[in-house]
């Protein structure tokens, strides 16, 4: 083999990697942006309004009530968000108007919505009001 035809295989072979190499780079930006797309369908972006209700996170977390075990509630509230700060933090009001101390992280709270036992007991209130007045009695 001559050193002509070498170097003539050398190159063809120089090219044939380079395309090699642009396609492995062009399939892991494919695949990096199936990967992101693929996240981004089961990742909810929250994000609250002023006077929305929420419920808060108890801490802390796993903590179980000895009568009720497993059943323990991880929520509380509802709580009012009357201030939003930067980073994802908000500030919230008991029910009763008091304000929390400390300002809590968008990660601890999540919407507010009743509990069947609030719907069946709102829906009790307007069937029956007699009923739930002498209930509120008692």
């Amino acid at each position: 083999m001559t050193a002509e035809v070498y170097q003539e295989a050398m190159s063809i072979m120089n090219l044939d990697v380079e395309a090699k190499r642009e396609q492995a780079l062009s399939s892991l930006i494919k695949q990096n942006r199936l990967m992101v797309e693929t996240y981004n369908k089961r990742v909810k972006k929250k994000s609250f309004k002023v006077d929305d209700l929420v419920w808060k996170v108890r801490l802390p977390r796993g903590h179980k009530d000895y009568f009720y075990g497993k059943w323990t509630s991880q929520w509380e509230g509802p709580f009012r968000v009357v201030k939003i700060y930067s980073g994802d933090s908000y500030g919230l009001q008991h029910a009763d108007g008091r304000m929390m101390k400390t300002n809590i992280n968008g990660k601890f709270i999540k919407a507010y919505h009743p509990t069947i036992w609030e719907k069946y007991a709102q829906n009790i209130q307007k069937s029956f009001p007699e009923f739930w007045e002498n209930m509120q009695k008692e």
